[in-house]
């Protein structure tokens, strides 16, 4: 959390191009173990890029240049390195690609493109050695490879599956060991040389990349970027163990939660949130509109110091072995249900989670029959068995009846109301868990109605995961 001592430089001599026809696609990184070279996919160029990352030299400052930085401390290295090796086109003429991986030797680079097939190019030379097409797929992002096995993995993003390519599917699979096909001699030859210019002009002074006639373009930093300032940036305080977790909070550092400055152009750092424990915030990223960090769909969060964040639409439920009962918490509420009502009360479009935690009881929600009510609430519908270990999660839209009721057998059920409704109160012995059982009154002569049965809709949208 404390980037004071962090090292971030910046190599603005590498120069990458996202895929224009699919900005949310996947572009990959690898490094390699043993030679410190980072290979990046550059889909905009159809190539990947090979970078020597202990090689550059320090410009200047970055702070300058680019203004939001994590810590104003001098200890926080924020640089800008020029002259930086790297082969622009280590390998070229690719369609979109996206995952890297190494085999386990380092000795092949395997490159996914995002069209559908699966190259493997010798480290060494940069070489083709082998193309695997897996044209069902047309939307490939990460690739790894089994350092065991050989057998490639792959995500394909429009279907959200995960594919296994066996090992036998690639060359040399079931050892995970390749050889290369440079030339024995020319890799001798280009050890003796890089040996011979380390002697001669110090280590780290050869490589094939390296642009000698390059300088770099050093300023004198402006001192004020060094200082450490707090009031304008983000943490609201002069004190620096607002930063710390094991500090606390600062008494003025609290009042970050009530910044409403999430302009770009603000003079809030948005990284200085994350370092001062802000998980949940609302100039925060979020997948659901603008109220920070993601809940459930409708949901709103509420931070908890250092700790994460909590979601008003989220709850968790458990058994009391005393009272053998359940019991169902909010952390956003801070409260244990049921309370007086013995009922919650449930927004429309807003999904629900309740995360079951080991029951060893079935727990399900089930809806009564609106039309029936007056009759007859001894049955009630059920979606599924229910789950013992795990989230239950409830759609709440239009359709959802205004009546439901969190269940579990030889307990009382919990009323989950769709607005304010009045609902029936029902016991355990009223709940009905055998499948699409729905109760129907006696009609006036003495039979059931299949006309009634079969009027009747219910649309409950509910997803059980059971784990």
């Amino acid at each position: 959390m404390d980037h004071s001592i962090a090292n971030v430089r910046r190599y603005p001599e590498v120069k990458l191009y996202r895929d224009e026809t699919n900005v949310l696609g996947h572009a990959g990184m690898v490094v390699h173990p043993t030679k410190r070279v980072l290979y990046i996919a550059n889909p905009g160029k159809g190539t990947i890029v090979a970078v020597d990352i202990d090689t550059g030299k320090y410009s200047r400052t970055a702070r300058e240049e680019y203004p939001i930085f994590s810590n104003k401390l001098p200890s926080f290295e924020y640089s800008i390195y020029e002259c930086v090796d790297q082969d622009e086109n280590f390998v070229s003429g690719l369609s979109y690609p996206t995952g890297l991986a190494l085999s386990s030797d380092g000795a092949r680079l395997f490159v996914a493109e995002r069209t559908g097939r699966i190259l493997a190019f010798d480290v060494e030379s940069g070489m083709l050695m082998q193309s695997i097409d897996v044209p069902t797929y047309t939307s490939i992002g990460g690739l790894a490879i089994s350092p065991t096995t050989g057998a490639l993995y792959f995500t394909d993003m429009n279907s959200n599956n995960v594919i296994k390519i066996g090992a036998d599917a690639v060359q040399d699979g079931t050892t995970c060991v390749y050889s290369s096909p440079v030339n024995e001699n020319y890799q001798l030859a280009l050890v003796n040389g890089q040996n011979s210019v380390d002697l001669e002009c110090g280590k780290g002074m050869f490589a094939l990349t390296r642009g000698y006639n390059c300088t770099v373009s050093g300023t004198i930093p402006n001192g004020t970027l060094f200082e450490q300032v707090h009031l304008a940036t983000g943490y609201a305080s002069t004190d620096p163990n607002v930063q710390s977790p094991l500090a606390g909070m600062d008494e003025t550092a609290a009042l970050l939660a009530n910044r409403t400055d999430c302009e770009a152009d603000s003079e809030l750092n948005f990284d200085q949130l994350l370092l001062g424990g802000y998980f949940c915030h609302r100039c925060l990223p979020s997948l659901y509109g603008d109220k920070g960090s993601t809940c459930d769909a409708g949901g709103i969060c509420a931070n908890v110091q250092w700790d994460g964040f909590t979601c008003n639409n989220e709850y968790f439920v458990d058994y009391n072995a005393d009272t053998s009962s359940m019991v169902v918490s909010s952390l956003f509420y801070n409260a244990s249900y049921p309370m007086e009502g013995g009922k919650l009360v449930l927004d429309r479009g807003v999904t629900y989670r309740f995360t079951v935690r080991d029951t060893d009881q079935p727990v399900s929600i089930v809806a009564s029959v609106p039309s029936l009510v007056a009759s007859s609430v001894k049955s009630l519908a059920t979606m599924g068995s229910g789950t013992m270990n795990g989230p239950v999660l409830l759609k709440v839209d239009d359709t959802t009846p205004s009546c439901l009721y969190l269940t579990s057998p030889g307990m009382e059920p919990m009323m989950l109301t769709c607005g304010a409704v009045e609902c029936p109160t029902v016991s355990s012995n009223d709940i009905s868990l055998a499948g699409l059982d729905i109760g129907m009154p006696e009609s006036s002569d003495g039979y059931k109605s299949s006309l009634q049965f079969y009027s009747v809709v219910i649309s409950l949208v509910l997803f059980l995961i059971i784990a």
